[in-house]
């Protein structure tokens, strides 16, 4: 395990959905149903969820800054992005949305277990890292 948001076991499963999307809509609708998961979890979003949400929420990042994968290249999607079409635009809002429940460990099972592990700094820094593009 790391703390950066591809370097985990459940957000390697999650990318495991890519292996055969390539089409901005299967792309699209594989990056949406994972954020929408952490979006209505309620009232704790679990580690296998927020791992693919945090994952997903950076995959939308990268598809318009595929640079901000060069430190996860050996664990993010190739090529990403997958055509040269924009991702819906709503996707940006609930990425961000997702981004900003995960660095909260209130409700966060993810979170917390870094916590336990010494690490929440770390994760909180690797959130940062992503939420930051969409200032």
């Amino acid at each position: 395990w790391d703390v950066s948001v591809f370097c985990n076991d459940d957000a390697a499963d999650f990318l495991f959905f890519f292996d055969d999307d390539n089409t901005n809509a299967e792309v699209a609708t594989v990056i949406e149903n994972a954020l929408d998961t952490v979006l209505r979890s309620d009232p704790e979003v679990e580690a296998t969820d927020g791992a693919a949400g945090l994952a997903a929420a950076a995959l939308v990042v990268a598809w318009n800054e595929p640079a901000m994968l060069e430190n996860d290249a050996d664990y993010a999607p190739h090529p990403w992005p997958r055509t040269t079409e924009p991702l819906p635009e709503h996707l940006t809002a609930k990425a961000a949305s997702v981004l900003d429940r995960m660095k909260n460990a209130e409700g966060n099972e993810l979170a917390e277990l870094w916590a336990e592990s010494g690490q929440s700094t770390e994760f909180t820094v690797e959130i940062s890292r992503w939420r930051a593009r969409f200032s």
